[in-house]
């Protein structure tokens, strides 16, 4: 009895752990997604600020996408 109530503990914190997850990451792009949107509509060259600000905000938020960031930095210099 004290394994299956273990087992379905496990199951449930790990669905709300993916929640909370989902939840952070639905969060971060939202509000990423409206600084971009900001940055384009309000500055005369929005479109070279959205890209330097997608650039930062990618490098931080996406660790595993480093190295093919800085491959394409490091092609393009």
């Amino acid at each position: 009895m004290k394994v299956i109530f273990l087992i379905l503990l496990s199951f449930m914190t790990k669905g709300v752990l993916l929640a909370g997850l989902n939840f952070l990451m639905v969060g971060w792009f939202t509000v990423t997604t409206k600084l971009m949107e900001n940055v384009l509509a309000n500055a005369p060259d929005g479109a070279d600020r959205a890209i330097f600000w997608g650039r930062i905000l990618g490098f931080v938020s996406h660790p595993m996408l480093w190295i093919f960031i800085l491959a394409v930095n490091y092609g393009n210099s």
